[in-house]
């Protein structure tokens, strides 16, 4: 018998085509075991999704569904509703137009924030949004400069709201990010940032004046956490960046790799944590003054300012810390702390770090005894970690009401659950091969370098390593929205004029390729003509880019142009 299709037949078809594609988009699984990662004894990891864009924190309803926040909206969709079944998630609808980073439940509303705004939907007994389309705004008007711009959300016991506000600034410089420059008196961009601010959660259309600065002092923070056992918020700072390319009189590229600790600190209203003023040394177990007010890496900072009640190695970027409170895992774990190291940009040129989910183990309330690497795996192998280049970043983390935990990855929008067996404790796990993935310098296309330019390609790596590898990296790739890539741009590759005065006057909030790098790009005048020929020269004919030199003439005449 032939089969007649009419045309509503057809796009009916068609529609169901593409819902299957989709729904394999959403659900794009690998056969690692273990999902890939490294885990204690006794635990199982598995990835539920992957593909969703940059999921950034997350939380698991009572019924077991998950609230996912995009730093990007995708098909006009910012905060992601996920059902899970048999191993796997899959999207059942998204709402909000808007990215960001914060979402929490409480009392009958599902809270999320742009970087500039917190919004409320109404959620029924399922937990699931009634109106998607009327989010009711709660504060409005927060600093979004678009560094540090994240604003998390977090609840207490007694009605209040905390939003960390970062401060769009490295080191409160008069010029930020620019070799040697001072320091802000008084740092006045913490009038409105660098702290952390208490709101209501249920009061209407909240600006500055009707929060609280609960507490100052803190750089970035992301992880913020209520530790219930103690009645206290508790958050990881992002540490500042860039000791010793704007003091290297002081510091030197190990220094830069080392310092400062990211620090964990347990708050209470009016708390000072001392940044920009000063930083903690790990090794020291100090707070030292910092040097753009005065220090010189061995002076003592004010101690009025808070101790940090624990601290973790530099630049790993702690982007969530979760009290566990649950029961699946062993009793050890209860009441310590999960911390998501988001993972270096800046350690080189010694090898990055991080990109894992580690634990804190608390006694009575406080930090005991050392940290731990508890799921690691997620860049890929060791050279991937060393190279900054990993395949998964963990961002967020989440615990359900059986006591699992899951772990958003912003990189290439997974989420991982890790579960306990007591009966698995037997049985090893098997986690992905971290064998080299290093290229060979024979499988390398490099392209020989003309004998015209070679002295000055050579004189540039010398510039690059000491000026640009920290914020670009050894390859060139930049840094994910923060500092741009050098591979294969117009910037590189296009007008020598333009690139020359970027060197010169330096460049921030630039958009390539449909990503925004928010990093600022200070002036590097300091630099001698001849250099700057060099350093381009190298940059242009590096990391895949093949260009003309750049003369030292040609500096010189745009220089003057200025």
């Amino acid at each position: 018998m032939t089969k007649t299709y009419t045309y509503g037949s057809l796009i009916l078809l068609l529609i169901s085509i593409l819902t299957l594609t989709s729904l394999t988009f959403w659900n794009n699984q690998d056969d690692q075991p273990n999902a890939g990662l490294t885990t204690p004894q006794g635990f199982k990891a598995v990835k539920l999704v992957e593909g969703l864009g940059k999921v950034r924190h997350l939380i698991v309803t009572p019924k077991g569904n998950i609230y996912a926040r995009l730093a990007k909206p995708v098909n006009g969709q910012g905060t992601l509703l996920l059902e899970e079944n048999n191993g796997k998630a899959i999207v059942k609808s998204g709402f909000g137009n808007y990215g960001g980073t914060g979402v929490q439940l409480y009392k009958g509303y599902l809270y999320v924030s742009s970087n500039s705004e917190i919004f409320r939907y109404k959620v029924d007994a399922n937990q699931q949004v009634i109106n998607p389309d009327a989010p009711e705004t709660i504060v409005t008007g927060l600093v979004d400069k678009g560094t540090h711009e994240t604003k998390s959300i977090m609840m207490d016991n007694a009605g209040n709201m905390y939003i960390p506000i970062g401060c769009p600034s490295n080191s409160c410089q008069i010029e930020d990010r620019k070799k040697g420059s001072l320091g802000q008196p008084g740092c006045p961009l913490l009038e409105t940032s660098g702290g952390v601010w208490q709101f209501k959660p249920d009061k209407l259309n909240q600006t500055y004046a009707d929060g609280i600065r609960y507490a100052t002092g803190l750089r970035n923070v992301v992880a913020v956490d209520w530790n219930k056992q103690t009645k206290q918020l508790y958050v990881m700072q992002h540490g500042r960046d860039q000791l010793n390319n704007l003091f290297p009189n002081l510091y030197d590229s190990k220094d830069n790799a080392e310092l400062p600790a990211e620090c964990m600190y347990a708050l209470k209203k009016g708390d000072n944590a001392g940044w920009p003023f000063i930083y903690y040394d790990p090794a020291q177990q100090k707070k030292i003054l910092a040097p753009e007010y005065g220090g010189d890496g061995k002076k003592e900072g004010n101690p009025e300012y808070i101790d940090p009640v624990a601290a973790y190695p530099a630049h790993m970027a702690p982007n969530d810390i979760l009290f566990y409170t649950g029961h699946q895992f062993p009793e050890r774990y209860k009441n310590g702390a999960f911390i998501a190291f988001h993972g270096s940009w800046n350690r080189g040129p010694e090898p990055q770090a991080g990109y894992f989910v580690v634990f804190q183990p608390f006694k009575n309330g406080k930090p005991f005894g050392k940290w731990e690497v508890f799921a690691d795996g997620f860049s890929g192998s060791q050279e991937k970690t060393a190279s900054g280049r990993a395949d998964h970043r963990p961002c967020g983390l989440a615990q359900s009401a059986d006591g699992s935990l899951y772990v958003s990855d912003d990189s290439k929008g997974a989420i991982y659950k890790i579960t306990y067996s007591k009966e698995a404790e037997s049985k090893p796990i098997t986690s992905a091969s971290t064998a080299s993935t290093k290229t060979t310098e024979s499988e390398k296309s490099a392209r020989e370098i003309p004998a015209a330019m070679r002295e000055s390609y050579t004189a540039g790596k010398a510039v690059y390593n000491q000026n640009c590898v920290v914020c670009h990296q050894a390859d060139g790739g930049g840094v994910q929205n923060l500092n741009a890539p050098l591979t294969k741009t117009d910037y590189v590759l296009g007008s020598k004029s333009r690139l020359i005065n970027i060197i010169l006057s330096g460049m921030k909030g630039i958009d390539i390729n449909g990503e925004k790098y928010s990093n600022v790009m200070p002036s590097h005048s300091f630099l001698s003509d001849k250099q700057i020929a060099d350093v381009l020269t190298y940059v242009r004919n590096s990391f895949d880019n093949n260009a003309s030199a750049v003369s030292t003439s040609e500096v010189t005449a745009v220089r003057k142009g200025k």
